[in-house]
């Protein structure tokens, strides 16, 4: 199913619910946008700073376009592509990313398996944010996201 198909995606709903309580189903209310957004929007972080094996330091974080990865987890491995758009092919290791605030809080949660020949200057690549990441976005400490753009197509690529 393209996530896209929101009438597909309806209907899957609605026979799951009829599966699980049949006669006695309700009619849902949902707001489904997770699911059919999600895929829309991927959020590039530039790694400002790498500390030791295992410390990065990204120009991004959970007051900007990262605040929703606190509440879902986050994926196992991301890309990361250099600044002139090579993808880097490293081996991926557990980092620990901290992000630009100073905050306590801002920090991912959670370890992020990241290639080891990434450089300070790359960019981490992470999908799946066309959810949330806007709408949740602050300025907190004068960050979050200004430069939102659209991208039809990588060239060269």
């Amino acid at each position: 199913m393209h996530s896209g198909d929101v009438n597909a995606l309806f209907q899957v709903i609605a026979e799951a619910t009829h599966a699980a309580f049949g006669a006695l189903a309700l009619d849902l209310l949902c707001e489904p946008g997770r699911a059919m957004m999600s895929e829309a929007f991927s959020l590039a972080a530039r790694v400002k700073a790498l500390r030791g094996p295992g410390t990065v330091y990204l120009n991004n974080g959970i007051y900007g376009g990262l605040a929703d990865l606190r509440d879902m987890g986050l994926i196992d491995q991301v890309p990361v592509v250099a600044s002139d758009g090579t993808p880097r092919q490293g081996h991926p290791v557990p980092r620990i990313v901290f992000e630009p605030t100073c905050d306590s809080l801002d920090r991912l949660p959670d370890v992020l398996r990241l290639p080891d020949d990434m450089e300070e200057g790359d960019y981490v690549i992470i999908d799946g944010m066309g959810a949330y990441s806007i709408p949740m976005a602050t300025r907190f400490n004068g960050y979050g996201l200004e430069d939102i753009v659209t991208v039809r197509q990588l060239s060269g690529q």
